[in-house]
């Protein structure tokens, strides 16, 4: 199987679409509707990359990033959000985002953000066996 993904939106219809946009991919997709049940799932479920919406009633993406590049420093999170500015693009880079995407999104912009934070976990990891070997 290949990466775990986790979608976290309160919109279910972004939630079947992301479903959707990787059916028959080699990509374990999970969702969750809430940012508390997001940040629950993404805690004990092992993934390798979180997709979050940036707003959401109760809990939102900038505090689910913060959580987990304090808690899961390995996990690569995306930010997704239909308000988006330079502002809070700024803020979620600097807190560890490895992408920030406007909604709406193209499915092909959606899988080409996935495989892109897919290829830079492999290449990361490569890096640390590398680091390794030369010690």
């Amino acid at each position: 199987m290949g990466n775990a993904i986790l979608f976290i939106d309160d919109e279910d219809i972004v939630l079947k679409s992301s479903r959707r946009i990787f059916a028959g991919a080699d990509y374990q997709i999970d969702t969750a509707s809430s940012g508390e049940e997001g940040l629950a799932k993404a805690r004990t479920g092992g993934y390798d990359v979180v997709v979050t919406d940036l707003k959401m009633p109760g809990l939102g993406g900038m505090e689910i990033l913060k959580a987990l590049r304090k808690e899961l420093p390995e996990t690569t999170v995306i930010i997704f959000t239909g308000y988006s500015s330079v502002d809070t693009a700024r803020e979620a880079l600097k807190n560890g985002a490895f992408d920030y995407i406007p909604k709406p999104f193209t499915p092909e912009e959606l899988r080409s953000v996935v495989a892109n934070a897919c290829e830079a976990r492999r290449n990361a990891a490569g890096a640390k066996m590398l680091d390794l070997m030369a010690i």
